[in-house]
């Protein structure tokens, strides 16, 4: 009877017994291409493109003097949060052994001071829809599936 072990079958298997859901979890997620395509599902698909929050609500609408001190904000369409770009930049994820959260830095200079968009539309700003959350599952088993075989050095 051969001994698996030493052939090419068994290298691969004692790769495949050194990989970890954390690992391959923690791997994808640390990609820096990876964490900014999440982030986007939050700037530009939720709140650029459609102005919601976590659970698909809207969250406000730009009034008609908003749209008269900024011609570029139509009333009536939903708030992006984008003014300075700055609320988008300070969006941040931090990864745990078998989850990860998205946050971000809420103060902002409003026109009467400073203003926490945390306490004003909900931390639910910083969340995936559930259709943002299909989105991430499908990308991350496929990013996924190419980080084991990178681990166990299969093409």
């Amino acid at each position: 009877m051969a001994d698996v072990n030493n052939t090419d079958l068994g290298t691969v298997l004692k790769r495949a017994k050194t990989i970890t859901q954390e690992t391959i979890w923690r791997a994808v997620l640390n990609d820096p291409i990876f964490r900014n395509w999440t982030l986007d599902l939050v700037r530009q698909k939720q709140l650029f493109e459609q102005g919601i929050d976590e659970n698909n609500q809207i969250i406000g609408v730009y009034s008609e003097w908003t749209e008269l001190a900024k011609p570029e904000k139509v009333a009536g369409t939903p708030y992006t949060l984008y003014d300075t770009g700055e609320f988008y930049k300070s969006m941040f994820i931090i990864v745990f052994a078998d989850s990860f959260i998205i946050d971000a830095d809420p103060m902002k200079q409003g026109m009467s001071g400073q203003i926490n968009l945390f306490d004003k539309y909900g931390e639910g700003i910083v969340g995936l829809t559930d259709e943002s959350k299909t989105l991430f599952a499908t990308e991350f088993k496929n990013r996924a599936i190419i980080e084991y075989k990178r681990l166990l050095q299969i093409n």
